[in-house]
């Protein structure tokens, strides 16, 4: 009766032993659970501050990429930004527009002979047919010759057939040889413009049966040319 009663009491304690144990271990993985899934929860309040608080950051430590922000647009709607580079890119696509030449006869006279480099022309001093790569100007003897255009004085020279000639390089692939002059007042090198005196008309040896008149040869980028094309 006393070994019943002992088993009993000793079986009742040891359930209640058991009871404990199993409600510790349910507390202790309930209470891992719970720690486990706070430490892997996403910090969404640290995430939404984080793009902000990087702007400031890398801002602060970086000049470049504050001026590459667009900017708040000024109180008259305008921004400052746009205003340089619309500024810049004007400056740097600035075009200068070249102005364009201008032409003066190199003295006032009827043309005594026109320019043909395929149709012959009479020449009365060697009594044949012979073309005429130039354009003689009808004028008397002692006229004042001009520039036709603005130019540099190339050559200053003295030949058989022509007499003196002055050649002016007047820029852009244009030469024009003035032939039968006297009395020149320009130098080689030294620039010129138009309108200003080169020199005087004089006999020209191998037109002297003609009458008095300038010699005209003009060449354009090295071939021979009209001067009256200038004044079409």
């Amino acid at each position: 009766m006393k070994y019943t009663q002992y088993s009993d009491n000793k079986k009742g304690s040891s359930a209640f032993y058991i009871i404990i144990a199993v409600c510790l271990v349910i507390i202790g993985v309930a209470a891992w659970v719970a720690f486990t899934s706070t430490d892997t929860k996403p910090d969404t309040t640290s995430s939404k501050n984080q793009p902000e608080s990087s702007i400031n950051e890398y801002s602060s430590s970086n000049d470049s990429y504050i001026s590459s922000v667009p900017q708040t647009p000024s109180s008259d709607g305008s921004n400052p930004v746009d205003q340089d580079v619309k500024g810049e890119k004007y400056t740097s696509s600035k075009v200068t527009t070249k102005k364009p030449k201008s032409y003066t006869m190199p003295v006032n006279g009827d043309i005594l002979k026109d320019f043909s480099l395929k149709t012959l022309q009479f020449s009365a001093t060697y009594n044949d047919m012979r073309i005429h790569a130039a354009v003689d100007i009808a004028c008397s003897e002692g006229t004042f010759v001009s520039s036709v255009t603005d130019g540099k004085i190339q050559s200053i020279e003295q030949t058989a057939d022509y007499g003196k000639c002055v050649t002016i390089d007047h820029g852009d692939g244009l030469v024009i040889k003035y032939c039968g002059l006297k009395n020149i007042v320009v130098e080689k090198d030294t620039p010129i413009k138009m309108g200003d005196r080169i020199g005087a008309v004089t006999t020209i040896p191998c037109e002297c049966s003609d009458q008095s008149h300038i010699h005209i040869e003009v060449y354009e980028n090295g071939k021979a040319v009209s001067l009256l094309k200038f004044f079409e």
